[in-house]
């Protein structure tokens, strides 16, 4: 019986003319088909059910994974002969954040981004969520593309105005986490200065600490690159 991380195996005890004794525990194998380590488990005390038929839960287990498993009865006198092997999956998940979101290209008025899919898909994709809209903006646009896209392109941008996009995938059971980027489609100068007012100094030792409070991206119109001028005997420093 799975589930997303664990599953329930359940099997009946040998009939009493062939224990050659009283079973005093279970061994299971379990491991992942592909992968060729197997865990042991003793299971002294299997959990009976309704219809009498023994079981034992496996949790922790991978998402969207199918296991092997086989399992014997042991006596005083040793292990028995392992049952045939059973294979059974788990159920799929949401998926993790899609990977390598990156800006494939610009045009004057277009940007193509770029993915690849979740390195946990913990499913199968069925398709890829895609919001965008201005920074810190209550109107956004959604829209979805199919699983075998890895490519997007929002149209109709602005130069200096701050963008973010979120991509997310989807399996049967949901979306997963988004990945985002805030982008623009070309930065100009900032439309603003810093806030003089703002600007505090304060020395400790030999060294001078200086604070200000930042542009916000849309004053920025950019990601702002700050630069301090100091003036000293020698005349102004960049710094």
């Amino acid at each position: 019986i799975p589930n997303i991380t664990f599953i329930t195996v359940q099997w009946s005890a040998p009939d009493l003319w062939e224990t050659n004794g009283i079973i005093t525990h279970y061994i299971i194998e379990c491991g992942e088909t592909g992968n060729l380590t197997t865990l042991n488990y003793s299971v002294p005390n299997p959990t009976f059910n309704t219809t009498n038929r023994l079981s034992y839960n496996f949790t922790g287990l991978t998402p969207f994974t199918t296991y092997n498993f086989k399992i014997a009865a042991v006596n005083i006198n040793g292990t028995g002969p392992f049952s045939n092997n059973t294979k059974i999956g788990t159920d799929e998940d949401v998926p993790g954040a899609v990977e390598d979101l990156i800006i494939q290209s610009k045009t004057e008025s277009k940007v193509v981004f770029q993915w690849i899919p979740p390195a946990s898909p913990n499913g199968i994709i069925l398709q890829y969520h895609i919001s965008y809209g201005t920074l810190n903006s209550n109107v956004t646009f959604n829209t979805t593309v199919g699983s075998n896209t890895g490519t997007f392109h929002v149209m109709a941008l602005s130069p200096g105005v701050p963008y973010v996009i979120s991509i997310s995938a989807k399996t049967v059971a949901g979306k997963g986490k988004k990945r985002e980027m805030i982008f623009f489609l070309k930065e100009l100068s900032p439309n603003t200065s810093v806030n003089e007012e703002s600007i505090e100094t304060t020395w400790f030792g030999n060294s001078l600490i200086i604070s200000w409070e930042p542009l916000t991206l849309h004053e920025a119109r950019g990601f702002p690159v700050y630069y301090i001028y100091l003036n000293d005997s020698s005349g102004p420093v960049k710094r």
